[in-house]
């Protein structure tokens, strides 16, 4: 999401405490606030001792509406500001911020932060408010990247509260995996999910504009091209541009935000359309509209969750070899080509599964680059009444095209072994999305403030 995330800066502090020292620490803390992209802070001009100095700023901030409190306590303060705004103002996300205690050298205690973040953590936790904790000193690089990372969580949980999804033509076959209960999630989550046949993208497909035609075909030329011997026979190619363009136009017509979409058998079958589809959905997901294979909608929710939080392109994915020394992530050809290994060229080639291979495009194939990894799945608990989310760590190793389509080497944290086991024990589903970056930590945020149920294998 591109809308800018306001936050309301919130310096508490107890009558006759105040110094220069903080004073100092709370112009730094707005000093770097103001540094973070896509971020606009609104703060007082002085610290909050008082109970109506903080209820005259809040009838401000009930018009101006901020998506995320960050209640930064200089010392020891009131209990009442923080439940008080985060309430008032729709139960947004709160950073409880103390800092260290300076050395009372044995006279009077100086600031008492952290005691008043343990009483304020106290109330978000009895009241259901989302909260984070940062313990750092203003201008420090922890206090940085705590509060980044708070920042990235409460973001990633405002663009749930707002997904929608655009589901064309509903599941494939027989995978219950990709079943999803939409008002489940609506209602714990935030998603709506919109249905789109795929007979209307079909014929969207067909009545493309000229104009409609050239600017998709000119995106998917800039991800790839078509490789010499093994790329789209006879009109295969004109097809596959044709969907992905009829696709962008659908999702903007039905005004969804990220896609999940049944991608066989329909769309191969030569009576209804007669390709496969994974490079399109590759394509994109590479241009800004993520979309999830084989109608999983879960999937699609923990693809935009991997893209908010590492800012770069998910990968949609099987785990298909999980022995040994590393494990093996892989898709049939749908990855976004941004995620390629350095100096090897992605291209446009027929699917090595469908029909036999060799029969019918559309694959976009190169293995992944490598670099810190999670991998995540967002799943239904088993009776249905809740959400759980099962996250990886690990290294992804530099892979060759060893087997077709996109296939990824990594290095679990855990173990092949113990992953193994989670998966089948715990009866996961065999879809994952992948994102560069360890991001455990911030999903155990993620997860704790949503009440999703996490499952990180160690």
């Amino acid at each position: 999401m591109t809308d800018t995330f306001k936050i309301g800066y919130l310096p508490l502090s107890k009558v006759n405490w105040t110094n220069d020292t903080l004073e100092a620490a709370r112009a730094n803390a707005i000093a770097f606030l103001k540094t973070l992209p896509g971020v606009e802070v609104m703060a007082p001009d002085r610290m909050l001792t008082l109970e109506d100095e903080a209820v005259e700023l809040l009838e401000q901030w009930e018009k101006d509406r901020p998506d995320m409190l960050v209640t930064h306590f200089m010392t020891f303060s009131l209990g009442v500001v923080p439940p008080m705004f985060a309430q008032r103002l729709g139960n947004i996300p709160v950073v409880l911020w103390s800092m260290k205690e300076p050395d009372p050298n044995g006279g009077r205690l100086q600031n008492n932060s952290f005691c008043a973040a343990n009483m304020n953590a106290h109330h978000m936790y009895r009241l259901h408010i989302p909260y984070f904790h940062v313990h750092a000193e203003p201008g420090t690089p922890d206090a940085a990247a705590q509060l980044t990372s708070a920042i990235n969580v409460a973001r990633t949980m405002k663009t749930l509260k707002r997904m929608r999804i655009g589901l064309i033509g509903g599941r494939v076959p027989g995978f219950y995996t990709s079943c999803c209960s939409e008002m489940l999630l609506r209602r714990l989550l935030g998603p709506e999910v919109k249905i789109i046949t795929e007979h209307e993208v079909f014929t969207v497909a067909q009545n493309l504009t000229p104009e409609e035609f050239e600017q998709a075909k000119k995106e998917i030329l800039e991800d790839a091209p078509c490789h010499a011997s093994d790329g789209p026979k006879g009109d295969q190619f004109e097809k596959a541009v044709r969907l992905y363009g009829a696709i962008v136009k659908t999702k903007k017509k039905f005004m969804v935000d990220t896609l999940a979409m049944r991608c066989w058998p329909e769309v191969i079958l030569n009576e209804f359309y007669g390709i496969a589809v994974c490079s399109t959905m590759g394509h994109l997901t590479n241009h800004g509209h993520l979309c999830a294979c084989e109608g999983d909608v879960y999937g699609a929710v923990m693809m935009r969750i991997g893209q908010e939080l590492s800012g770069d392109k998910p990968f949609f994915c099987d785990l298909i070899i999980c022995e040994g020394d590393y494990g093996v992530t892989w898709h049939c050809g749908a990855a976004p080509c941004a995620i390629c290994k350095p100096g090897f060229k992605p291209e446009l080639r027929c699917s090595a599964t469908v029909e036999g291979g060799g029969v019918k495009g559309v694959t976009d194939e190169f293995p992944l680059k490598g670099g810190r990894v999670t991998l995540a799945r967002l799943g239904e608990k088993r009776d249905g009444d809740g959400y759980r989310m099962l996250v990886c760590t690990g290294t992804g190793l530099d892979t060759d095209l060893f087997v077709r389509g996109n296939p990824l080497k990594i290095r679990f944290d855990a173990g092949c072994e113990a992953i193994r086991r989670e998966v089948i024990e715990n009866g996961w589903e065999h879809h994952y999305a992948l994102m560069y970056g360890d991001h455990a930590d911030e999903l155990a945020d993620l997860c704790r403030n949503m009440d999703i149920e996490m499952h990180l294998v160690k």
